[in-house]
């Protein structure tokens, strides 16, 4: 399973534009084959700050995301809106299991 959360920062002037450009670009990825999860978030103290957090079945599904058309476009029009690089770091399923996430998701 592959497990990222992505640091945001928008510059605060492109907060609208980041977070509707985000929703066309969530729209497309949750219809990928392979996605378990995928929320982006926004901080409550530091509007201008988000979190995006995916969830692949494997490498496989996960380097397909971003080959994918709306991945280019989403960074395309995102990368303008930044106030400083993305910072994606991959982690590790503890709880629930890997095995057991869709069940988890389900329930």
């Amino acid at each position: 399973m592959i497990t990222r959360l992505t640091s945001i920062y928008v510059k605060p002037e492109q907060i609208e534009d980041f977070k509707a450009a985000c929703v066309l670009f969530a729209s497309a990825s949750v219809h990928e084959p392979g996605l378990v999860s995928f929320a982006l978030l926004q901080q409550a103290q530091d509007p201008s700050a988000f979190s995006l957090f995916d969830v692949y079945h494997d490498e496989q599904t996960h380097q397909a995301h971003l080959a994918s058309e709306h991945y280019a476009a989403w960074q395309t029009v995102t990368q303008p809106m930044l106030a400083q690089p993305l910072a994606a770091r991959l982690y590790a399923a503890i709880f629930p299991p890997p095995e057991d996430w869709e069940r988890h998701l389900e329930a």
